[in-house]
């Protein structure tokens, strides 16, 4: 490259990238130059793509037991829900709808941003002989409640949610409940925060399987007041704690 043609480049690149008539220096600096174009040209769709990569994260729902599936075939491993609520924070609201009594005894995520129940423990405790238990009740108010968290946290119903209960197997009727109120972006932690019943070996019966407690995840039995189910009990005053 003649002289003239060298001092063109250096006045074009405002003398970023050379100093001298070095035909190296002057590909090198051309070479950062398109990087940096290429880098802008792709930053609008590489904030798409971390703003909505949530949806993307799911399980395929192939590879889930049928009656765990919900109608919105989004799951998620406990450790992919870890990772979904770390990394989008209050962007994500993760949501434990077992009962009062479960938290109580068998603890709870520090992470969650709320307990609401999907059942409650029957008031008379009666007695399921067909699940050797104490029979529960349908949250009636379970929407209104989920809707009493949204304008707690000034969210809407865009927002992505994550169900966890025992085992997965309360998130599908919770899921469709929520479905059918218009929330658009639910997800199941489909192993729970307990995990299935080992099937064989002395410790049949036993949640040892997977979940949430079962992967390492943060969880305690000192629970958070601000996440506990009487501050979004939609039939409750808001004084009354």
């Amino acid at each position: 490259m003649g002289k003239v043609g060298v001092v063109n480049t250096c006045v074009h690149f405002k003398k970023r990238y050379c100093t001298d008539a070095s035909p190296t220096v002057i590909f090198l600096g051309l070479v950062q130059h398109l990087k940096f174009r290429l880098f802008i040209f792709y930053l609008p769709a590489l904030f798409f793509v971390m703003v909505h990569s949530s949806s993307l994260l799911a399980i395929e729902e192939g590879k889930i037991r049928t009656k765990l599936h919900t109608i919105f075939g989004l799951y998620l491993t406990p450790q992919e829900a870890f990772n979904m609520k770390t990394r989008m924070d209050d962007e994500v609201l993760l949501v434990d709808i077992r009962s009062r009594a479960e938290l109580k005894y068998v603890g709870a995520s520090p992470l969650i941003d709320a307990n609401i129940p999907a059942r409650f423990i029957h008031p008379d405790f009666k007695w399921s002989d067909r699940v050797s238990s104490y029979r529960t009740l349908e949250n009636d108010h379970f929407v209104e409640d989920f809707e009493k968290l949204l304008s707690i946290k000034n969210r809407n119903k865009e927002t992505p949610i994550i169900l966890m209960c025992q085992s997965g197997s309360r998130v599908p009727r919770a899921a469709e409940s929520l479905h059918e109120a218009g929330f658009k972006n639910v997800y199941s932690q489909y192993q729970g925060f307990e995990g299935i019943k080992a099937k064989t070996g002395i410790l049949e019966g036993k949640r040892l399987v997977n979940g949430w407690k079962n992967a390492g995840l943060p969880w305690s039995y000192r629970l958070k007041k601000e996440a506990m189910y009487f501050n979004f009990d939609s039939t409750r005053p808001a004084a009354d704690k």
